[in-house]
């Protein structure tokens, strides 16, 4: 009889113990389309200084229902010294049917106690074919080009810009201090005006242009030689200057007074072939070219006169 009262006692306050804890598991709302979302909340009622261990999902809540999110867990004071631990997951599914949330165990070091079994309908969207306008799937939009992704590839250029530039001064300082040789170029020789006018004169003498029949074009070699001479030797832009002009302003260079009477009638002779049609007799031509000549080696500088006779070999025979 004694001992049939100690088991009642030990059964009783085990049945006190396991009161003092109460799991519960919601799920707001039980019904939902596909793609939305539902609130399911397992939450424990217990006494302050208990501890009640609680599960804690992690991806899924059963299998074809996804947590989206969990919230953070809530504590709430209640009466007698009791306290409410609650956490709160946001769930989906996308697939349709009817889903079995199993009953969680809450556990003590002495008890355990389960929630009661909920349940999750996920119905379809309607869809009428003939009233409804179904849209084909839309294609990949691009992504539009913001200012700070510009402004970031700048930034990255212009970084390793600089320290391309740290890199080749650290190498011109530190590995090439040898400095590079500096070739000094020849310069090329001058070679004076009046050599050149006489080498030209030459190369005319020996292509006889006059005598296959050109006339004209031997008169304008004639002359641009000369012209090319008087800019060289005496600083008169002739080649821009027409015939008057050109013997007005030679009357100012004493060195031209020997032949200022034979480059006025070579000239004048030049304008009428070129202008007017003019044919000059065979031996005006080739007194035309002796008179170039003449003109360029009598006003030739007077210490140039040595000159060597690679460049010009004298003055031509008549």
């Amino acid at each position: 009889m004694r001992f049939r009262v100690i088991i009642a006692l030990l059964l009783l306050a085990n049945g006190m113990m396991a009161q003092n804890f109460t799991p519960q598991a919601t799920l707001q709302p039980s019904q939902i389309q596909i793609g939305e979302q539902a609130r399911l909340c397992i939450s424990v009622a217990q006494d302050a200084d208990t501890y009640v261990s609680m599960p804690i999902l992690s991806d899924t809540v059963t299998a074809g229902v996804e947590i989206v999110e969990r919230l953070p867990i809530d504590t709430i004071a209640l009466d007698n010294n009791r306290i409410q631990i609650k956490q709160e997951y946001v769930v989906t599914s996308f697939d349709s049917g009817f889903y079995f949330i199993p009953p969680y165990t809450f556990a003590t070091q002495i008890d355990s106690l389960q929630t009661s079994p909920i349940g999750l309908s996920v119905t379809t969207v309607a869809v009428n074919a003939q009233t409804d306008d179904i849209k084909t799937i839309k294609p990949i939009m691009d992504a539009p080009l913001l200012w700070s992704e510009i402004f970031t590839w700048v930034g990255y250029g212009l970084l390793v810009l600089l320290l391309i530039g740290v890199v080749v001064l650290l190498l011109l300082k530190f590995v090439f201090k040898k400095k590079v040789p500096f070739i000094q170029p020849q310069p090329q020789p001058i070679i004076p005006p009046h050599i050149v006018a006489l080498n030209r004169l030459e190369a005319i003498k020996a292509e006889k242009t006059w005598q296959s029949g050109n006339i004209k074009a031997f008169y304008t070699e004639v002359t641009d030689v000369l012209r090319v001479y008087i800019e060289g030797r005496f600083q008169i832009n002739a080649m821009e200057l027409t015939s008057d002009e050109i013997l007005a302003l030679v009357k100012k260079v004493p060195e031209m007074d020997e032949v200022r009477q034979q480059l006025k009638e070579l000239l004048t002779l030049a304008d009428y072939v070129k202008f007017a049609k003019m044919v000059p007799l065979e031996n005006e031509n080739e007194q035309s070219l002796l008179t170039a000549f003449d003109v360029v080696d009598k006003t030739k500088p007077v210490e140039e006169e040595n000159v060597e006779s690679h460049l010009y070999s004298g003055k031509p025979e008549s």
